[in-house]
């Protein structure tokens, strides 16, 4: 039986997770690349070979939104054609009851041969239409960086921020090692003003290996810096997560013949259907590892967070091996129509 496991995450001072630029979300690739080494430490062979068999599925870190006594889940706007500004439709955020929505209008849009597109109307509400075959355009209202039907949105006002992350930079000075003299260096990354949440999918015990590593994982953090006090972060399951949030979770995660809706990074394939496939290209390259280990990561093109991907078959999560016995695994969690 297929079990879902909802958490939210604090993060004390930041991140920083991407090479060469900092990344404001972490991907699921970060994450299960974390806890598989969170259990090889530990001897949890048990839960490793799990995960190195795709038995977990894992979303990326995305927003919550604390919205008096519960938690909304936001997911970003999906990556379908925009006419205008791109990045002021794409930059925003929407709860998954208005996702699930969403997405039963794309999909009903490429059933009918039609290519959805998103603008915005000139008194600054969000249209989405049908082009190329005749149906009923679908209106968003917009508050701060959230876009949602108007009733949600006139709930969720009050507690929209116009920003959901900042950049943080610090400096430090280290001693050059040729010359002896001081050397001031900058790091930077994101913190997010909202708490995060991630689901994690499975079977109950795949789920609940998951969620005991992160327990430990809390304390080591996420991404890169971390012995500078990056990416520590405080794990909760006690918080209230919209009923209707939760609900999408319940029944419309897992793959599916048709359109899904992609909450990590996936690799493309044959198993695509290309003409009805909006997707934005995240390319994963860079270093890895600790100082006195490292190793270079294999320039690997994946579909980022917010795809919409139609498939033809279901497909198999894919591990990536690494040098020096590392993986890298491509198993999301997704949202289909």
């Amino acid at each position: 039986m297929t079990y879902i496991g909802v958490a939210t995450l604090s993060f004390e001072k930041g991140y920083h997770v991407g090479w060469r630029e900092a990344r404001r979300i972490i991907d699921h690739t970060t994450l299960l690349r974390a806890l598989l080494h969170v259990a090889h430490l530990t001897g949890s062979g048990g839960c490793a070979e799990k995960l190195l068999k795709g038995g977990l599925e894992a979303s990326a870190l995305l927003p919550a939104l604390p919205a008096g006594n519960e938690v909304r889940l936001l997911a970003p706007f999906p990556r379908i054609p925009c006419l205008g500004k791109a990045m002021r439709i794409r930059g925003l955020y929407l709860t998954l009851t208005t996702l699930r929505e969403l997405l039963a209008y794309i999909s009903q849009c490429l059933q009918r041969g039609g290519t959805p597109v998103a603008r915005e109307s000139k008194l600054g509400s969000l249209i989405v239409d049908c082009t190329g075959a005749p149906a009923q355009f679908l209106e968003l209202a917009r508050s701060g960086s959230l876009a949602c039907f108007n009733d949600e949105c006139n709930a969720l006002s009050p507690y929209a921020l116009e920003e959901l992350y900042v950049m943080v930079a610090e400096y430090r000075n280290r001693i050059d090692r040729m010359s002896g003299a001081a050397d001031l260096f900058e790091t930077y990354g994101f913190k997010p003003l909202t708490p995060h949440w991630l689901v994690l999918r499975g079977d109950r015990d795949a789920v609940e290996c998951g969620f005991a590593l992160l327990e430990i994982l809390q304390r080591f953090g996420l991404g890169g810096l971390k012995s500078r006090g990056w990416g520590r972060f405080k794990l909760s399951r006690e918080a209230a997560i919209n009923p209707g949030d939760h609900e999408v979770l319940a029944k419309s995660s897992g793959w599916t013949r048709g359109v899904n809706y992609t909450l990590g990074l996936m690799t493309p394939g044959k198993w695509v259907d290309l003409e009805k496939t909006f997707a934005t290209r995240e390319v994963v390259m860079g270093r890895s590892g600790p100082s006195n280990n490292e190793y270079k990561l294999p320039v690997v093109y994946a579909m980022d967070v917010g795809s919409i991907v139609s498939a033809r078959e279901i497909p198999s999560p894919r591990v990536l091996s690494l040098a020096g016995g590392a993986v890298m695994i491509f198993n999301p969690v997704v949202l289909h129509a």
